[in-house]
């Protein structure tokens, strides 16, 4: 009876932990493409520059980079879940304060809400690791696809929701908070197994310091592939809404665009886990992202009819790719929860670091030459640099291994 009664428990808590996984996911891409089609009902309603506008999707990517390399560390004395929880904390505070209505507080909720989504980012594929090793394609499929899902959602529905009487474009922002309180409230429901399990990161492997990544090929490999893909989504979060109303589109179009392409990323980020983790390296694949990347952005730049939709579904394609691969490669790449961790610590780090680079950098772009051509030449030219650091990221081999032939 005592057994049947404990089996039960770890089955509600282990389907809680399948939920918590699911809506944590969706709280982090939400809050930044939510932005992108508000941009021009912030710019006018508070009057600020493309500069500052470029700054909504730069600051977070900012967090990530500065943030990510201590998340291992607080999650080795707290445990992953606590992180979390603390994390979920942050980022619905964030999205709070980014709503509010003044420059200073959209600035300031912005950071809070990167710091937030940093440690789901490091985190999370630590935690399917080592709660599902043995699921760790579908589990990884399942986390990216909520992800996504809820990022297009978002997109989509943020121009409706700001032309509202009752939202307004801050009402259209702080909705997505409700994802991270929804995030909160089941952590809070696995907090008995929480603190009697102990889900800690444990400390360093043996002999294998954290700074063995750093000689390690394939680690860097890992992470300028994590920083270039990472580089293409957040420019177009940013950009897109503006590339399409050049085209003629109106902002409602522009918004469902974005979510065109986002949807794009869905089927990829289900089914190249489940993919990638059967195959013995994963270079063809991640060549391919590059590919069909690089395929779509030069579709999108040419058309300007509504065969631009097929485009945008490609370029989603690539990117829901490159983006799954980067997560598998923090666990295919790796032996243990402590190298995931510290791999995606480093990858994140720097990755996203060079991304922060794009919001700004093709918003600039766009201004000195009056167009949108430069910025997407520069994006394809990031495709296929993703290619070629895909065929050594792909190999089968590990990281630490590699770093100490």
């Amino acid at each position: 009876m005592q057994l049947e009664s404990t089996t039960r428990s770890s089955r509600y808590y282990t389907y809680l932990l399948i939920i918590a996984i699911l809506i944590i996911a969706s709280t982090l891409r939400s809050p930044m493409t939510s932005v992108g089609p508000l941009i021009p009902f912030i710019r006018d309603d508070l009057d600020i520059a493309n500069s500052t506008v470029g700054l909504l999707n730069t600051l977070p990517l900012i967090a990530f980079g500065l943030f990510s390399p201590f998340v291992p560390r607080i999650s080795r004395k707290y445990g992953m879940e606590m992180t979390l929880l603390f994390a979920m904390l942050v980022l619905a505070a964030g999205i709070f304060v980014r709503s509010v209505g003044s420059v200073s507080l959209l600035l300031t909720g912005t950071v809070l809400l990167g710091l937030g989504i940093a440690v789901g980012n490091v985190l999370m594929p630590g935690l399917i690791k080592m709660s599902f090793p043995y699921r760790i394609g579908l589990m990884t499929g399942i986390y990216s696809v909520s992800m996504n899902v809820f990022g297009a959602f978002s997109s989509g529905v943020s121009v409706p929701l700001a032309t509202s009487e009752q939202f307004g474009w801050q009402g259209a922002l702080q909705l997505w908070g409700i994802l991270a309180v929804f995030a909160i409230v089941i952590l809070l429901l696995r907090l008995p197994a929480i603190l009697s399990e102990e889900k800690k990161v444990p400390g360093r492997v043996d002999n294998q310091p954290s700074q063995a990544l750093f000689k390690s090929k394939i680690a860097w490999a890992v992470t300028l592939y994590m920083g270039f893909q990472s580089f293409i989504p957040y420019s177009i979060f940013t950009w897109l809404p503006d590339m399409m109303l050049v085209k003629g589109f109106d902002a409602t179009e522009a918004g469902w665009f974005m979510a065109i392409y986002q949807a794009g990323l869905i089927p990829a980020t289900f089914i190249v886990p489940i993919i990638a983790a059967k195959m013995a390296n994963q270079r063809a694949l991640a060549f391919l992202s590059g590919v069909l990347l690089f395929t779509g952005l030069l579709g999108t730049m040419l058309s300007t009819s509504y065969l631009i939709l097929a485009f945008l579904v490609l370029t989603g394609m690539g990117a829901g790719t490159t983006f799954s691969l980067a997560m598998v490669f923090f666990v295919l790449r790796t032996r243990t929860i402590t190298e995931s961790a510290q791999l995606s610590g480093m990858a994140q780090s720097v990755g996203y670091l060079i991304a922060a680079t794009g919001p700004i950098a093709l918003g600039s772009l766009a201004d000195w030459s009056n167009g949108w051509t430069f910025p997407y030449l520069i994006l394809m030219f990031v495709s296929a640099c993703i290619a070629l650091f895909g065929l050594v990221a792909g190999q089968n081999k590990q990281v630490i291994e590699q770093a100490n032939v």
